[in-house]
């Protein structure tokens, strides 16, 4: 789902969408472990956010679905043509599982994502994030292991 960081990018897709370059400009594993951890605690769909420079993307995590709209940063009004919008067959546990494991495979290079400028303070910074963002994973490991019944086969969320 999600391609290793590089250079300030990394690739998203899922199952039947197109690919999508976010930049380094929104701190995707944070953010995004974030509103998985929430909504698994709550079973609510939730919304991730990145910038494509240009362009703004949100996946709506819904229950059996994920909603992918493009858009313009702008703040003038939108008409239906300028707006991408693509669906995914993805789950909400099924995209906090791809998203647990894209991120844990390459947690060093996640949190290195947003560039640091200052290099003194590098190495303890990235420590410090590394420490924060492996607690954050193992809390959405848990709410993933706990929340497989709610997915399963004969279930619905009104």
């Amino acid at each position: 789902m999600l391609g290793k960081p590089d250079a300030g990018w990394s690739d998203f897709q899922l199952k039947d969408t197109s690919r999508y370059a976010l930049s380094y400009l929104n701190d995707i594993a944070f953010q995004w472990v974030d509103q998985a951890i929430h909504g698994l605690e709550t079973l609510l769909p939730f919304c991730v956010k990145g910038f494509m420079e240009p362009g703004r993307f949100l996946c709506i995590v819904s229950y059996w679905n994920c909603h992918i709209l493009c858009e313009d940063e702008g703040r003038c009004p939108l008409n239906k043509d300028d707006i991408e919008i693509e669906l995914s067959h993805t789950n909400m546990l099924q995209f906090c599982q791809y998203l647990y494991d894209d991120i844990s495979q390459n947690i060093d290079e996640w949190v290195s994502f947003p560039p640091f400028f200052d290099a003194s303070a590098m190495k303890r910074v990235k420590r410090q994030r590394k420490k924060a963002l492996s607690k954050k994973l193992a809390r959405l490991d848990r709410l993933i292991s706990e929340n497989k019944q709610q997915f399963g086969e004969k279930r619905i969320f009104l």
